[in-house]
C-alpha cells in the first residue's frame, strides 16, 4: 500500500502526540503549547489519534488547517471575504489555546489528572466553537465538501472524530476495540523505541522508527475496519465523497497562503437567513453567482 506524505505525516504526528502525552502524565516536563488551530505548527492531526485521551485527531481544528492550503480553497470557491474572515477566527482560536503547559513533573497525581481534565475541557470547547464558526462562514455545499475532505485527510482516524462517530452510529463497544486497536499498536511502537533507545545509537534510534512506523497504515485500516459493519463502512465510503487529491507540500503540511492566525485577516461576512439573502461581507453583498 502506498502511502501519501500526508497521510505518513497524519500518522506520525497522531503517534507521537500520543507518546508525548503518555511521559507527560508520568511526569514529564511542560513545555510551551503551540500549534494548533491556526498557531504555530498545525497539521491535520493531534493528540488523541491512535487509542489516545481526548477527542480525535481532526474535527473543526483539522478542518481549519485544510483551509490554509490554496488548493483545497479553490476546491470550495472561497471568497475573498470569506477568507479574511477566516483568517480571523484562527487567530481568536490560536490565541485562547495560546499558554504555557502545565509542569506535570511537579505536580500530584491527583493535580495531574485535573490538569488533563481542563486542558481536554479547553480542547473540546475550541472543537465545537470552531466548527460553528466555520459552519456560520461557509455555504452548506462549502462546509459539507470541507468535511469530505477531512475525512479523506484523516483517513482511518476520521473514525475518532466525534461527528462521524455519531453519523456512523458506532456503539461504546465498537468505539472501545477502536480504541484499543490503537492503543496496541502504540504501546508497540513504543516497545520498539525504547529498546533502540537504550542503545544511544542515533542510526539505529532512526531505523527503528522506520520499521516501526512500516506497514502501520494497512495494520491499523484492517484492524479498525474490521470492528464496523458492512453498513457502516459503506456509510464511511459515502462520508469521503469525491475523491480529493491533496497536494504535496514541500517542508510538510500546511503550505500555501499562510495560516489563519498570521497577520493580514480582516473583518469576514456572516451567513445570510435561511429565508433568504445570501451570504456576504460585512458590508453586505451576496455571493456572485
Amino acid at each position: 500500500m502506498k502511502l501519501t506524505r500526508l497521510t505518513t505525516l497524519v500518522l506520525c504526528v497522531a503517534v507521537m502526540a500520543l507518546i508525548a502525552s503518555d511521559v507527560s502524565a508520568q511526569g514529564g516536563r511542560g513545555g510551551r503549547g503551540g500549534g494548533g488551530f491556526g498557531g504555530r505548527g498545525g497539521g491535520p492531526g493531534g493528540p488523541g489519534g491512535f487509542g489516545g485521551r481526548g477527542g480525535g485527531p481532526g474535527g473543526g481544528g483539522g478542518m481549519l488547517q485544510l483551509l490554509r492550503i490554496d488548493e483545497v480553497r479553490s476546491e470550495l470557491d472561497l471568497m475573498d471575504d470569506q477568507v479574511q474572515t477566516l483568517e480571523k477566527v484562527g487567530r481568536d482560536i490560536a490565541e485562547e489555546m495560546r499558554g504555557d503547559m502545565p509542569n506535570f513533573r511537579d505536580m500530584s497525581d491527583e493535580e495531574r489528572q485535573e490538569a488533563f481534565a481542563k486542558m481536554q475541557e479547553m480542547r473540546e470547547k475550541a472543537e465545537k466553537k470552531t466548527r460553528e464558526q466555520l459552519e456560520e462562514v461557509l455555504f452548506p455545499e462549502q462546509y459539507d465538501r470541507l468535511k469530505q475532505i477531512n475525512i479523506q485527510a484523516q483517513g482511518i482516524n476520521a473514525l475518532r472524530d466525534a461527528e462521524v462517530v455519531k453519523e456512523l452510529g458506532l456503539s461504546d463497544e465498537q468505539k472501545e476495540k477502536i480504541r484499543k486497536v490503537g492503543e496496541n499498536l502504540r504501546d508497540g511502537i513504543q516497545e520498539k523505541i525504547a529498546e533502540a533507545r537504550e542503545s544511544g545509537d542515533r542510526d539505529k534510534m532512526r531505523e527503528a522508527m522506520q520499521e516501526a512506523f512500516a506497514g502501520m497504515q494497512e495494520k491499523l485500516e484492517t484492524e479498525t475496519l474490521a470492528v464496523l459493519t458492512s453498513e457502516q463502512k459503506k456509510k464511511f465510503e459515502e462520508m469521503k465523497g469525491k475523491p480529493f487529491e491533496m497536494p504535496e507540500r514541500r517542508g510538510g503540511f500546511g503550505g500555501g497562503r499562510g495560516g489563519f492566525g498570521g497577520p493580514g485577516g480582516g473583518p469576514g461576512g456572516g451567513r445570510g437567513g435561511r429565508d433568504g439573502g445570501g451570504r456576504g461581507g460585512r458590508d453586505g453583498g451576496g455571493r456572485p453567482e
